[in-house]
Parts: structure tokens; C-alpha cells; sequence
């Protein structure tokens, strides 16, 4: 569960999560709401809500995306601005479990998510991830990092916007152009 509950902050403004019960009070626990509105997710027919990576039958990792409008935070946020007109989908949030980073497992995510939004008509895929290339401790680099956006074929297309408020972490706008047809490579199992 811990995997997937990073994905309901990107997915949902602060207002839409008072209205949609995930926050504030209402009926059940917080815990219980989150649950349902994450089982509302998972049973999406069009668009999974994201991938598990799995070895050995074992979920080791997660990727989060969508089409942009289907991340309030991100479609909104005045640090992650559309680029240009085209449709990409985003890729707002990657985590490994312990135990498999460093492993190549968050890139062959990475290409595995290129791939599905490939197959779905999505034009390109984008990721925000942190741009000053400190080393952050693990449970907090959910956006990626550069090099693995790069080493995954994704190519910057914007760097660090001028005038972010104080405290904004400075992040750069990468993106992976799919053309006609997505690219298939060997990766995790991927579902």
C-alpha cells in the first residue's frame, strides 16, 4: 500500500482531496478512504493509474503516470507548466523498494511506462525531476533524477524556471519523444 499512496498527491489538489474524503474528516478513517479511492483507481479500464514492477512475483517497484490533466498538481503547478501543446503524458512519481535500487529497476521502469503510454496515442512522455543533482535521501526522490530520465532516452526540454518561490525545489523538464510507435525493451516484468 505504501507504493501506491504516493500517487494520490500528484493526482489531487488539496481541495479535491477534502471534496473526495482522502483528507479532513468524513465518514471512515483516512486510511479507509484513501483504500477506496485507490481501488476506484486500479479498476480504471482506459488508463491504469500507474505500473508495478515485480521480481520473483514480488512487487519491487512503482511508476505513476497519466495524461497531465490527469494530475491536478502537476497540470496546475506553476514549477511544471506545459512545455508546448503537445498531449505528453507525465511521470510524476517512481519509487524501488529497498533492497532493488541501484539495479537498473527504476529505468527499465521508466521505458516500460514509455512504452505503455506508447501504445495508448500518447505523442511523448514527460518527468520533472530535481534539478541541482543533490543527493537526497531515497525515500524522498520520488521524482526521478535526470540521469535516469536520460539514460531511459529522455532528452531536457526545459531547465530550471526563472522566479520560483522560495523554497520550490528547481526542477527540469525532460521528455521522451514517442513517435509513431513506442519502443518495446526487455525490462522487469512490468503489469
Amino acid at each position: 500500500m505504501g507504493l501506491v499512496l504516493l500517487d494520490l498527491f500528484p493526482r489531487y489538489s488539496a481541495a479535491q482531496q477534502r471534496a473526495l474524503g482522502i483528507i479532513g474528516f468524513g465518514p471512515g478513517t483516512a486510511e479507509e478512504r484513501r483504500r477506496a479511492v485507490l481501488a476506484k483507481l486500479a479498476r480504471r479500464r482506459k488508463n491504469s493509474a500507474g505500473l508495478v514492477a515485480y521480481r520473483g512475483g514480488e512487487p519491487i517497484g512503482f511508476i505513476s503516470l497519466g495524461p497531465r490533466h490527469d494530475f491536478s498538481r502537476v497540470e496546475n503547478s506553476r514549477a511544471t507548466p506545459p512545455v508546448d501543446d503537445v498531449a505528453a503524458w507525465v511521470i510524476p512519481c517512481i519509487t524501488v523498494r529497498r533492497g532493488h535500487r541501484g539495479q537498473g529497476v527504476a529505468v527499465a521502469m521508466i521505458r516500460a511506462a514509455v512504452d505503455y503510454a506508447g501504445r495508448r496515442g500518447a505523442p511523448a512522455v514527460e518527468a520533472y525531476p530535481r534539478a541541482d543533482g543533490k543527493r537526497v535521501h531515497d525515500d524522498f526522490a520520488f521524482f526521478g533524477t535526470r540521469a535516469m530520465f536520460a539514460k531511459a532516452g529522455f532528452r531536457q526540454v526545459r531547465g530550471v524556471l526563472p522566479r520560483l518561490p522560495k523554497g520550490w525545489l528547481p526542477r527540469v523538464t525532460m521528455r521522451r519523444t514517442i513517435g509513431k510507435r513506442a519502443l518495446t525493451r526487455t525490462a522487469p516484468t512490468v503489469t
